[in-house]
Parts: structure tokens; C-alpha cells; sequence
């Protein structure tokens, strides 16, 4: 694995999967490319139709963006929901796609 490479655990189908991400990517089209069963329309935030429970550790993305905040609502960003789109991979992090919003 290279240092631009970075581990995403994904939870899907009752097993979890790991992919190398390029640091920086976007989540959402990472997982897209990787094959994986990720439901999404409109790839800016504005549908939420991606909004996925993740588990980031500090400085692994950036916070939750005004239009993840505004589309979520504090309650979901608080119990780890974001939207795949506005996620962009600085380190490692787990997904679940089974626990959709």
C-alpha cells in the first residue's frame, strides 16, 4: 500500500470489505469505482440520498460541510451520518452501507 493509498472498511451484505482510497478522493466515487452497493443521484449533497453512518476519526476527512450540516441536521451528523459525496479521504475510516439514512 502506498502512502496515497488509505484503508476504507466497508460494511455490506452482513461481511466487510476493505478498499484503498487515493487521499483526497471523494468517498462516494471511491466506492462507486469499487463496485460496492452504494445508493446515490446527484453526487453535490443536495438529494442526501447517500447519507451513510461512518465512523471518521480525527483527521481522516474534513467536519461535516454547512451543506451536510443543512441537509442532515445536527441529530444525524451527532450519531456519525454523512453524505458519501461531500467526503473526501484524508485517512482511514469505516462505512456502513446497511445503516442508511
Amino acid at each position: 500500500m502506498g502512502a496515497d493509498q488509505i484503508p476504507v472498511t466497508v460494511k455490506h451484505g452482513g461481511a466487510t470489505e476493505e478498499i484503498l482510497v487515493r487521499r483526497g478522493e471523494n468517498l462516494l466515487m471511491a466506492m462507486v469505482d469499487a463496485g460496492l452497493p452504494v445508493a446515490y443521484h446527484c453526487t453535490t449533497g443536495k438529494c442526501t440520498t447517500c447519507r451513510l453512518r461512518m465512523e471518521i476519526p480525527a483527521g481522516s476527512a474534513a467536519l461535516p460541510s454547512d451543506t451536510e450540516r443543512y441537509r442532515l441536521g445536527e441529530q444525524a451528523i451527532a450519531q456519525g451520518v454523512r453524505l458519501a459525496c461531500r467526503v473526501f479521504v484524508e485517512g482511514p475510516m469505516q462505512v456502513d452501507l446497511e445503516l442508511s439514512y
